[in-house]
């Protein structure tokens, strides 16, 4: 297995049950951060082009959904940015730390 990849199924339903409970209006452009509750409803493989092994594609079964702060997944969010980011190769100068000139 080379790679492996997620497909997320009835995500919109539980975030509209969410949505009876603490209503909001969203607008086009928003950011919003949500965090699902998922169980693993299936496993499938499939063959990659050009290359001799698989995707393993898991699909989760959203469940209870939720609405949360910016603050409560930036960490998080931003360490997934950079480890995606380190994983294709893309570096970033520190220009702030302790390496900067200021």
């Amino acid at each position: 297995m080379l790679q492996s990849s997620i497909k997320v199924t009835n995500a919109g339903d539980g975030l509209s049950d969410a949505m009876l409970v603490d209503p909001a209006e969203y607008h086009l452009g928003d950011t919003v951060y949500v965090v699902l509750e998922c169980q693993v409803s299936r496993v499938d493989y499939q063959g990659l082009t050009g290359v001799d092994a698989l995707r393993r594609v898991h699909t989760l079964r959203a469940g209870t959904a939720t609405v949360v702060s910016p603050e409560l997944v930036s960490d998080v969010l931003e360490a997934q940015r950079l480890a995606i980011e380190k994983a294709k190769g893309i570096q970033r100068l520190d220009l702030d730390g302790e390496g900067s000139d200021e």
